[in-house]
């Protein structure tokens, strides 16, 4: 009886380390393998490691060093939630463990249910629902243990939950395009499978449906007109380094587009949202630039669904200032005419009158 007793006491001792091991709604008791340092290889360089674990037939990455390999540097975890917001500065990602949606910008894509640990306090994303929330083809190379990325994405690996019609929605594509790039003739898709995407010059987002959002007044200006004071500020920073995702915190020594705008703005009394995606959302569009105005382009060697991923402020003369991922902030003189920000604009914002 006794032997019984303490088998039986065994049992549940290995049960509740399982069960406080992963504490996530999707399942507790199932087994998990601790994976070796994995080196990650972006673009076929490679630029990290990481430690991933085995769980369910699937391999899992730690979220905070997943998203920081990939420039997601602004983190911010609610612990009551257990909800990661990340920022790259073009785009912000909400994601919470065990949840199977997740908000990318201003929409919602289906993901399976990330996990979250107590041993080491963190999340772990499922490598198909990185793929998704990155927009990056991620695997697991068996043969030499590594773990492999390409970005800008060549494919969406189908979620429970997706349509065809949500992922030409979320790529900013057409629905008769994703079916003719994948040869279908039906809207039939199943879990796991790769669709591919269109090229670049098929997906382009168009103006975000919030166009008449206006901006925050915190302080009436004073004086010199608002447009020549928010130059004014925007020169003082020129020469400043960028990095993705930098926090204002991090200002004035490092920016990231989203962050300087955002910075130049609200030394000047208007408050705008934190990333390029969001900014696009306020104000008026306006076809003839006027100084102040804020100019938004697509990054498609970073993005391949179309999405905002750079915003500059308007100098007049045809020059914009802007923090640039090449070489901090910085002045493009004709911009409309330069080969690279002419075929990558999409639009410009009056935000201030």
């Amino acid at each position: 009886m006794r032997l019984k007793v303490k088998s039986l006491c065994l049992v549940l001792a290995i049960s509740l380390v399982f069960s406080t091991l992963f504490s996530s709604p999707n399942a507790v008791n199932a087994e998990f393998k601790q994976m070796p340092t994995a080196g990650v290889y972006v673009n076929g360089k490679i630029v990290n490691g990481i430690n991933p674990i085995l769980y369910n037939g699937e391999y899992y990455v730690p979220i905070i060093y997943i998203s920081k390999i990939l420039g997601y540097n602004h983190i911010i975890f609610e612990e009551g939630t257990k909800t990661y917001q990340l920022t790259d500065g073009s785009t912000m990602i909400r994601v919470t463990m065990g949840g199977t949606m997740a908000k990318r910008g201003d929409g919602y894509i289906n993901i399976k249910p990330p996990l979250w640990t107590e041993v080491d306090k963190t999340g772990y994303l499922p490598l198909s629902s990185a793929s998704v929330l990155f927009n990056a083809d991620i695997t697991f190379q068996k043969s030499d243990g590594s773990i492999r990325i390409t970005t800008p994405a060549n494919f969406h690996l189908v979620q429970k939950g997706d349509t065809l019609w949500r992922i030409a929605k979320a790529y900013h594509t057409k629905l008769d395009v994703l079916k003719a790039v994948n040869n279908l003739t039906s809207n039939t898709i199943y879990i796991g499978q790769k669709i591919k995407l269109p090229p670049k010059d098929q997906v382009q987002e168009r103006e975000p449906e919030k166009e008449h959002e206006e901006p925050k007044i915190i302080q009436k200006p004073s004086g010199a007109n608002l447009a020549d004071k928010l130059i004014a500020e925007a020169k003082k920073y020129i020469g400043a380094k960028y990095k993705f995702g930098a926090t204002l915190a991090e200002a004035p020594n490092l920016f990231d587009c989203s962050s300087y705008t955002q910075l130049v703005f609200l030394n000047n009394g208007v408050e705008i949202p934190r990333v390029s995606r969001d900014q696009a959302s306020i104000g008026t569009k306006v076809s003839s630039l006027e100084k102040g105005d804020l100019m938004f382009f697509t990054t498609p060697d970073l993005y391949s669904d179309g999405r905002v991923g750079h915003v500059g402020i308007y100098m007049g003369n045809g020059a914009m200032i802007h923090a640039s991922s090449s070489k901090g902030v910085t002045i493009t003189e004709n911009v409309l005419q330069n080969p690279y920000w002419s075929k990558n604009y999409l639009f410009s914002k009056m935000v201030i009158e």
